[in-house]
């Protein structure tokens, strides 16, 4: 796990340089858990982050992709138009928002 100074200073140095950051939060509802910060906190700095809601949060699949609306707005097209979307996902949405509102809380339980 980085430290969060060295995150700090990694994305001042990129902003410095108008680079975009993104951060890969496969697990970044157990990485709060474990230090006791928000999801929120933890993010603060990058301009994207995708959440999965598999790894650790028990959703059967699925990832939550995080920005501002001019970003989603463009990752929404590229999905289209590189054949990324599904149809009558509401099922696996559905389980996805049961892991985001009853499965944070229960990271803490793991061993």
């Amino acid at each position: 796990m980085l430290r969060p100074a060295y995150i700090e200073a990694a994305t001042a140095l990129a902003r410095e340089h108008r680079l975009a950051t993104h951060l890969d939060g496969a697990r970044i509802c157990n990485a709060a858990v474990t230090r006791s910060a928000s999801a929120a906190r933890s993010v603060r700095g990058f301009d994207s982050v995708s959440v999965c809601l598999s790894k650790g949060l028990g959703a059967p699949v699925g990832s939550v992709l995080c920005g501002s609306h001019a970003f989603i707005k463009q990752a929404l097209r590229w999905r289209k138009m590189l054949g990324g979307g599904m149809r009558q996902a509401g099922i696996l949405a559905a389980a996805g928002l049961y892991a985001l509102e009853h499965n944070i809380a229960r990271l803490a339980e793991e061993p």
